[in-house]
């Protein structure tokens, strides 16, 4: 996988800039505490394995630490693993909410899910205020009152 497949270049400026902000001792390279705090800023708490994993994988010349280019792979890779979960919320989303699971791996999931239903869950269950039934009424175009999986995930977005 190349960086420039998965990053823009506004993605990859912001890198660089994090790089250099958390390459203290200006070496180059950041070690796995500086890669923590770079992906803390971020917003993410990666564990000392997943650390490790990280650098490890992208680390071409076992120096422990990784340069830039090798930053950006990990990047990448982070975005990728973050989209995926994503997918998988939603699908798991899809199906408790009375949708069908994919028959394949990789598949896309069938069924219906009845929109009175999505929205007892909504209001009734989660006792959220948003309006939902507004967001119904732009995603399902031909009024059936039910919304396919594609719908769905156009509601979560």
């Amino acid at each position: 996988m190349e960086f420039r497949d998965v990053l823009s270049q506004e993605e990859i400026d912001g890198c660089r800039d994090a790089f250099l902000a958390y390459d203290t001792d200006r070496s180059g390279t950041i070690d796995q505490w500086e890669l923590r705090e770079v992906l803390k800023s971020m917003g993410q708490n990666p564990t000392e394995e997943e650390l490790f994993t990280m650098i490890s994988e992208v680390d071409d010349n076992g120096s422990n630490s990784i340069d830039f280019p090798e930053f950006l792979q990990v990047m990448a890779r982070r975005k990728l693993e973050v989209a995926n979960q994503d997918d998988q919320d939603i699908l798991d989303a899809w199906v408790a909410v009375g949708g069908d699971p994919p028959t394949v791996a990789g598949g896309i999931p069938g069924g219906f899910v009845d929109t009175k239903k999505l929205i007892q869950i909504v209001k009734g269950d989660f006792g959220l205020t948003i309006d939902i039934e507004e967001l119904i009424r732009e995603i399902d175009l031909d009024g059936s009152g039910t919304i396919d999986f594609e719908e769905f995930q156009q509601l979560l977005s």
